[in-house]
């Protein structure tokens, strides 16, 4: 590494080492505060406060990372252009494209540290924090499971429609299960009101059996019944779809969520947004150094706060154009990966555009 590069590397490094500091302060009293009313009304022991907002610090800092990156690249750059050193160095015979090198560097580093953490322990230390406030806290259990109206598909050809599901007692209410061929036509329905899981067997109470009869007018044979037994291989345990947020899942959890919600019948397109949203928003450490570097070296120019207002503006825009496309995403209005990356492909145009003009 050139004497160069260390240079400019510590020019950055000193005013982003300090953003970070101050986005750390701000993310635990504004969580803090932000909780304050539950911390009383469950009156939380002062350990458990400070345990659930040390471990949940760094899944927050590393959303707000891109925002300190961006002032400590205003402050450094901005600085050296005010002071001269960077019209000498270019006066040295020295490319601007060289100068810009080793800040962008940084931001690869710092996208890929975001990208690996926020694939594998981020997301850990996220639910152990959310473990302290469920847990010891407001003393409630871990995890939920989702409990009322849920569709899924199971063995055997067989769709679900369940309108509650009670897995701790092992039953089901408002059950309707369709059974279909091998072609996908419809084979038998059997719908009641209740289903009750003993002895590895359902039992299912007053309902209604529907099958085919071509023999009946209407095509279709009905037989009530008061109890029937049947032999269906999912447990309870099998349609209680456990209500971890997509914030505490690693990147393999949420691709392993996603399939089973598939192979379930359920929609994916939560899992699969925030799956490619953890690939695609640690490279916004990257587009907001190429954001900043036209302001920065604009400083001399017009004033410094007005050229900082108008980078954090275009930065705060990336991410109100990110939260648009990832609601459109997750409802299905957009494909997941385009969810996830149309922001990125946008500004970083924006980015080499100005850049260009700097040239």
């Amino acid at each position: 590494m050139k004497i160069l590069d260390r240079y400019l590397m510590k020019s950055f490094l000193i005013p982003f080492g300090v953003c970070v500091l101050v986005f750390c302060v701000l993310v635990l009293l504004g969580r803090f505060f932000d909780k304050m009313d539950i911390f009383v009304g469950y009156h939380a022991h002062l350990k458990d406060i400070i345990v659930f907002l040390i471990l949940g610090l760094p899944f927050w800092l590393n959303l707000v990372l891109p925002v300190a990156t961006m002032l400590a690249l205003l402050f450094s750059l901005g600085t050296l252009y005010q002071r001269g050193e960077f019209t000498a160095f270019r006066s040295a015979g020295i490319p601007s494209w060289r100068l810009y090198l080793p800040f962008g560097s940084l931001g690869l580093f710092l996208a890929i540290v975001s990208l690996v953490g926020g694939l594998t322990f981020l997301p850990k230390l996220n639910f152990q924090s959310r473990k302290i406030y469920r847990v010891h806290i407001k003393k409630r259990d871990i995890l939920e499971y989702r409990k009322d109206n849920i569709v899924a598909a199971g063995r055997d050809h067989r769709r679900f429609t369940i309108g509650w599901l009670d897995v701790a007692n092992q039953y089901m209410k408002d059950v309707v299960v369709d059974r279909f061929s091998d072609d996908l036509e419809w084979m038998e329905t059997t719908s009641a009101k209740l289903a009750v899981y003993q002895n590895g067997r359902w039992l299912f109470k007053d309902g209604i059996w529907r099958t085919k009869d071509a023999t009946l007018a209407n095509g279709v044979r009905e037989e009530p019944f008061a109890e029937k037994w049947m032999d269906i291989p999912e447990k309870p345990a099998d349609f209680a779809l456990e209500d971890k947020i997509t914030d505490d899942m690693t990147g393999p959890e949420l691709l392993e969520r996603a399939e089973r919600l598939k192979h379930l019948g359920a929609p994916t397109y939560k899992e699969r947004v925030a799956w490619h949203m953890r690939m695609a928003l640690p490279f916004a450490n990257v587009i907001v150094i190429a954001l900043a570097i036209p302001y920065a070296l604009r400083s001399g120019v017009q004033g410094r706060t007005q050229n900082f207002s108008y980078a954090l503006a275009l930065a705060f825009l990336y991410w109100g154009v990110t939260s648009v496309c990832q609601s459109f995403g997750e409802q299905g209005r957009m494909s997941a990966w385009a969810a996830a990356w149309a922001s990125n492909f946008l500004f970083s145009g924006i980015a080499l555009w100005k850049l260009a003009r700097l040239a």
